[in-house]
Order: C-alpha cells, then sequence, then structure tokens
C-alpha cells in the first residue's frame, strides 16, 4: 500500500530535475498564472522547453495538452531573491474545484523535498491565495494542481498521503529511456519507518490517476543576484 500511495505523487518530482536545464524564457499568456513578489505583480514568463535536456518534459506537456486542451499543462518562471514574499493567486472559475499546492525545495543537506503547503477545497467560483517566504535556496518550484471534485471529502491518493502525517519525501534520481520520451522517477519517503525502500514511478500513469484534473502549473522561481 505504502509504494502505490507514494508514486502516486512522484510525478511532480521530475519536472524540477528537467526544467533546471534551462534558463531561457519566453513573454507569459493570456493564462498565465498571477504572481505577486511584495505585494507587486511579478513578472512571470513561459519556460522554455526546446532544448535536448527538457525533451522528456516537453513530450509530456504537449502529449497532456493534446489529449486535455492547450493550457492544460503549462511551465513558468519567476525570479525571486531571498527574502522577498511570494503570493500566487489562486482562481477558480467553477465550482467543485480542489487546488492542491506542492513545493519543491533544498535543505541544507542539498537534497531536494517535496511537501504539500496547500489542498483547499472551492465549493464556487473565488480568489484565494498561498504564500511563503523566499529562503536561502539555489531555486525552488510551485506546483498548482487543479482537479474537479464532487465534495470536499474526495481527495486523490496523493492529497490523502500527505495528510496522514509528516512526510519527508525526496528525490534520488530520475531516469527516460533512449529516444528521451518518457519518464522514471527514484524516490524515498525518509519521514517514514526505517523499511521503507526507494521506489520508481512513470510521470505519465501518475498523472492518469488523478481525480479529473483540469490544470497542471508549474512555477519554476529562480534566484535573481542580490540588488
Amino acid at each position: 500500500m505504502f509504494k502505490k500511495i507514494s508514486g502516486s505523487i512522484s510525478f511532480l518530482f521530475f519536472l524540477l530535475v528537467i526544467v533546471s536545464s534551462s534558463s531561457l524564457a519566453f513573454e507569459a499568456d493570456s493564462d498565465t498564472p498571477r504572481i505577486f513578489l511584495n505585494g507587486k505583480p511579478a513578472h512571470v514568463t513561459v519556460q522554455d522547453l526546446s532544448g535536448l535536456g527538457t525533451r522528456p518534459l516537453r513530450i509530456l506537456v504537449n502529449r497532456n495538452n493534446k489529449l486535455r486542451g492547450d493550457h492544460f499543462f503549462s511551465v513558468y518562471a519567476v525570479g525571486v531573491r531571498i527574502g522577498d514574499d511570494v503570493t500566487a493567486e489562486l482562481a477558480v472559475r467553477v465550482p467543485g474545484i480542489r487546488v492542491t499546492v506542492y513545493r519543491i525545495f533544498r535543505e541544507s543537506d542539498d537534497l531536494r523535498y517535496l511537501s504539500m503547503p496547500a489542498s483547499i477545497y472551492f465549493s464556487s467560483p473565488k480568489v484565494s491565495e498561498y504564500k511563503q517566504r523566499i529562503e536561502n535556496f539555489p531555486d525552488e518550484y510551485l506546483i498548482l494542481v487543479f482537479e474537479k471534485t464532487n465534495s470536499p471529502d474526495e481527495k486523490n491518493i496523493q492529497i490523502r498521503y500527505f495528510e496522514d502525517r509528516v512526510r519527508k519525501l525526496v528525490i534520488a534520481s530520475y531516469k527516460t529511456n533512449m529516444i528521451l520520451s518518457s519518464l522514471k522517477l527514484k524516490m524515498k519517503d525518509f519521514g517514514g519507518d526505517e523499511t521503507s525502500k526507494f521506489f520508481e514511478r512513470d510521470a505519465q500513469l501518475l498523472i492518469d490517476r488523478m481525480n479529473d484534473p483540469q490544470q497542471i502549473r508549474l512555477i519554476r522561481l529562480w534566484k535573481m543576484r542580490s540588488r
């Protein structure tokens, strides 16, 4: 059961590993998430995924957008500085939507971890916010997942996994195939018992297991030089 639950959230980790390899960005479009830095609108750009290193992510994004709609899966970038207060607007246009925020970050041991700081059910159209302060870091990632649900009690397996108890999830590695068209993640829950094992999961399968997903937004918070 542990492997099944853990696997359902592991697709999130592959995103940060690949996006890190590309620093180019394009001007954002009209569907761009609204991000604020210290109370002022941030300059949000669309992350460039055209390079060879980003091919696995690009294929995953394109595949899901073709299946679920052009703006289902989007990748953005925002430059931030240590000490900045970051606010991500969570806007829901239709009733019965759950918005879950995942945060990917490094700690002093230089390992990369995942947390789920917020998961909010909206019974009606509404605008809410997620806030955090930028600490000492090379880069961080926010992943906003929008899912259509029938009630506040309807939660996918990864949300239940994080709500069950405190988690300390770490990514050990990722791999792809010879033509760079697939992604698998090796992970472990170091907050679990000592018998917990590393596990691998395929990214596409895990997205397919979400509860009626409406949109996924990956936001890379990259470190700008100090003023």
